[in-house]
């Protein structure tokens, strides 16, 4: 009988615990809600108020201000089934933003290799759903965008660091609403 899957799984485990180290940057107190029920119950409080509560724990973490964040729907791509995450969120003119930093782990998130495999997918934003399509920044747009939100945002560059010596870059997914008008919910408030 092999060990291969139990040591596999004992690795996935001690890699997402030096990320939520790395996440909350050793303030792992902080972070309450884990695992996949949390994120579950995070997801609905997401659907029905629009603030993420695990995106809001991981900001006080890090001392940092909270991110609005979205629910992104994608295609999995080797089921078919939809898939819905909570995604802290970033404005790019009429179009939105989310980074793939697991962590700063040596993987990229699941969702991101569904948004590879289609780029359909659903954003919840503020309450409010809207179909776009969505792709990984590459070349001159990855640049801009990484200069644009990792200037601002700290914890992108560090993200970037970890993930660098994996050898990976973090992706930065671009979504786009399909007909063509802005995503008026991401408008800031005056």
């Amino acid at each position: 009988m092999s060990r291969e899957p139990e040591a596999s799984a004992q690795s996935g485990k001690q890699e997402h615990r030096r990320a939520v180290q790395w996440s909350s940057r050793g303030r792992t107190w902080v972070i309450v809600l884990r695992g996949r029920r949390a994120q579950t119950f995070d997801r609905f409080v997401v659907r029905v108020t629009g603030y993420s509560l695990i995106t809001k724990q991981y900001a006080l973490a890090a001392r940092q201000r909270y991110q609005p964040t979205l629910l992104l729907t994608t295609i999995g791509r080797r089921t078919g089934e939809l898939r819905t995450r909570a995604l802290p969120y970033y404005r790019d003119d009429e179009r939105v933003v989310v980074v793939g930093s697991n962590g700063g782990g040596p993987r990229d998130p699941d969702w991101v290799w569904n948004v590879r495999a289609n780029a359909a997918a659903w954003v919840r934003i503020r309450r409010r759903r809207h179909a776009v399509d969505a792709h990984l920044a590459t070349g001159a747009e990855r640049e801009r965008l990484f200069e644009r939100l990792g200037g601002g945002r700290g914890s992108i560059r560090r993200y970037q660091e970890r993930a660098s010596t994996y050898g990976r870059d973090i992706p930065f997914v671009v979504l786009t609403p399909r007909d063509g008008k802005p995503l008026a919910a991401t408008r800031r408030r005056a």
